[in-house]
């Protein structure tokens, strides 16, 4: 891995860096969010509605960031984003105990944030990287990710503990917000590469690239899952069975240590032929861990999918990522379209988050509270193995065909 880490350029080390410190920032107070909403109320309403609110949030300011990006830059978007996510712990720590009647602000704060930040990031992925060499460098910066993410949750359920009611919470919060400020700081090291003024967004509405095209589904369908079930019911599902803050950060730590090891092996043995591969193994193994987990919520379950789902969502989310950044490298003209194909990116994807929710709520009229979460967290994975055939369809069945015609 340092072997890889060494042939990339200063820029990207310290891009990488960066991620790395807002990564364990968030990881300080990511998963006990979810927690810490939900004790306002003890249901998985208010969950909910925050994660449509940020999605909306997402989906309608996404071009007014991809504009901010034309008029500065994609990296002084990302340093803003930075500045936002201040704001959204800014938000939780002043009304704290009321914090239930302002989730349509926080939710929109945190919606700003993400697109923001993630317009400067794909950009910056795009622009550093090449297609050959792409998955091991989302593979290392995984591992950056994911070693702040070890000592994260760790602490922070020591934190918890030790405070009386929900003064752990400030505490992160307050932590939180100091490693994204050292973001910040070391996001002035990378300038990044410019956008040309001229918008192309109707042309990539009309003329894409026939794979982008043909991956809508894919990214429409992704977010149907992340828009509950990795927002906040895979929290709220290890948090009930772990009993409590503190078990659940030594259940969090323990699942970035596998984490770590799937994005070393998946980075030293995997390449980019290998994608539809990977994810399929990750999707299936995914769902039957959560089906276990879901059918059988007890310890033995908790440390089976925390030992396999690390490792299956790495497996998906590195190589549908992998994906979408070639079907927009597939267009000749990408690098002056490419904050235009980052734009419309969002449009199914948030289309897809809201479903998810809106799934979500439509469910509570169907299961009580106790049956609600162990029956979602089984339906929601399926998805990611209908996604298998489409993504062959997309990437593999050309190939065959032309092969065949070849022949």
């Amino acid at each position: 891995m340092f072997a890889i880490f060494k042939t990339f350029s200063a820029e990207l080390k310290f891009y990488m860096v960066m991620n790395a410190l807002f990564s364990f920032g968030t990881s300080l107070s990511g998963i006990f969010q979810n927690v810490f909403l939900w004790r306002l109320d003890k249901t998985y309403s208010l969950l909910a509605y925050y994660s449509l609110y940020w999605s909306l949030a997402i989906l309608i300011s996404f071009g007014l960031c991809a504009w901010l990006a034309r008029k500065t830059s994609p990296m002084i978007t990302m340093r803003i984003g930075f500045l936002f996510y201040l704001f959204t712990y800014l938000i939780m720590l002043v009304f704290h105990a009321t914090l239930n009647k302002h989730i349509l602000m926080l939710g929109i704060s945190n919606g700003l944030a993400m697109s923001l930040y993630y317009v400067g990031m794909h950009l910056a992925v795009l622009d550093l990287t090449t297609n050959k060499d792409r998955d091991k460098f989302l593979y290392i910066e995984g591992i950056l990710y994911t070693i702040g993410g070890i000592i994260a949750p760790l602490v922070s359920g020591i934190i918890i503990s030790r405070f009386e009611g929900m003064v752990g919470y400030y505490v992160l919060f307050i932590a939180t917000s100091v490693f994204i400020f050292l973001a910040f700081l070391v996001s002035l090291k990378v300038k990044g590469i410019g956008i040309a003024p001229k918008s192309h967004f109707w042309d990539v509405i009309r003329h894409p690239s026939p794979e982008w095209r043909k991956m809508y589904s894919i990214m429409f369908a992704d977010g149907i899952v992340s828009g509950a079930f990795t927002t906040f019911l895979i929290t709220m599902m290890t948090f009930k069975i772990a009993g409590g803050e503190l078990n659940l950060g030594i259940y969090n730590t323990g699942a970035q240590i596998m984490s770590i090891l799937a994005f070393y092996l998946l980075a030293k043995f995997t390449s980019a032929k290998d994608r539809i591969k990977i994810f399929a193994i990750g999707a299936i193994t995914f769902l039957l861990s959560s089906a276990l987990l879901s059918v059988q919520p007890v310890l033995l379950s908790l440390i089976i999918f925390g030992l396999i789902s690390p490792i299956s969502m790495n497996m998906l989310g590195t190589s549908m990522n992998a994906m979408i950044y070639e079907s927009i490298e597939k267009d000749p003209h990408y690098k002056e379209r490419r904050l235009d194909y980052i734009i419309i990116r969002e449009i199914p994807l948030g289309a897809g988050r809201m479903v998810g929710v809106f799934l979500f709520l439509a469910m509570r009229n169907y299961f009580n509270i106790e049956e609600l979460l162990p029956v979602s967290f089984s339906v929601f994975p399926v998805i990611y193995v209908l996604m298998v055939p489409i993504l062959y369809y997309i990437w593999k069945q050309p190939k065959l065909m032309g092969k065949a015609g070849e022949n």
